[in-house]
């Protein structure tokens, strides 16, 4: 045993090594800089949805006037065919571009864009019914369109001029309605400039609202038909805050449009600001 260390000592001495025999490495130097962390993986963030990705000439849409009730349309390449009312016809994709502008507060641009109906008379022949503006909202993922008409123009009825981004969000809506008593063949002349934006009411349902000049409901009006004096409180629409609250409104129609069957326990109604001189018309929901 004594033999065995004293061997190991002669080899200490003659390497400078361990008993092994074999050849060493100096132990590795420690770094005094500090190791660094591993990197950490993550999936990149997915882009925001972009509204001007969505291609509204290939889309469904569901057109409606102030007077009738929506149809879904199929585009394809901006036009589409089909019943509207009471005639055949077809769809066709505004000319004008689409308007991106934060409707609802949000932070997302949404889309306001048009579309137009043509009867078919035969032969080939379309005559122009109407032309309506619609709002379609961004909840970040998806398009999806309200129903309700924003503005609108048709024979006989209110015209369009412009519609345009507002400032701080919505839209400002120029048109000109048909003076009441007045013949097709006198025009549109009685001029309205309106603001609307969408504001949510129960059930987080979006409603049309216009803001300026003042509250009241924010999309297309049908025209006064018939004088009356009826009364009740009305409202910008169900749910919501009252329309008009400057001045008194007075219903003067029972509004000749599918809106009034929409909504159970609402009546979509037709209203006059107390003593206006010049009749315009405005539209606004009574509880039933």
């Amino acid at each position: 045993m004594r033999r065995a260390v004293i061997g190991c000592g002669v080899t200490l001495l003659l390497l400078a090594g361990g008993c092994t025999g074999g050849d060493t490495e100096p132990p590795p130097e420690e770094s005094s800089q500090p190791s660094e962390p591993p990197e950490e993986t993550s999936e990149p963030s997915p882009e925001p949805f972009d509204p001007t990705s969505v291609d509204l000439a290939e889309q469904q849409w569901r057109y409606a006037t102030a007077y009738y009730a929506p149809v879904e349309v199929d585009l394809s390449r901006g036009k589409g065919t089909g019943e509207f009312g009471p005639w055949d016809g077809r769809f066709e994709i505004g000319e004008d571009e689409p308007i991106y502008v934060d409707m609802d507060s949000d932070g997302d641009e949404d889309v306001i864009a048009s579309m137009s109906f043509s009867a078919d008379m035969g032969g080939e022949t379309f005559q122009w019914v109407s032309t309506t503006w619609f709002v379609w909202l961004n909840d970040g993922e998806q398009l999806t369109q309200l129903p309700y008409p924003l503005a609108g123009s048709g024979d006989c009825d209110t015209q369009v001029s412009s519609v345009t981004a507002a400032d701080g969000g919505g839209v400002v809506i120029e048109e000109a309605q048909l003076g009441w008593q007045s013949s097709c063949a006198a025009g549109a002349n009685m001029e309205v400039t309106r603001t609307v934006q969408v504001t949510n009411g129960e059930d987080d349902q979006p409603w049309l609202v216009q803001t300026d000049p003042f509250p009241s409901w924010g999309g297309a009006c049908p025209m006064m038909i018939e004088g009356g004096d009826g009364g009740g409180e009305v409202v910008v629409a169900p749910g919501l805050d009252p329309a008009s609250p400057e001045v008194d409104p007075v219903i003067v129609d029972g509004a000749d449009s599918w809106l009034t069957d929409e909504v159970d326990g609402w009546d979509f109604v037709t209203y006059l600001q107390d003593e206006d001189p010049n009749f315009v018309s405005y539209c606004g929901w009574t509880e039933s």
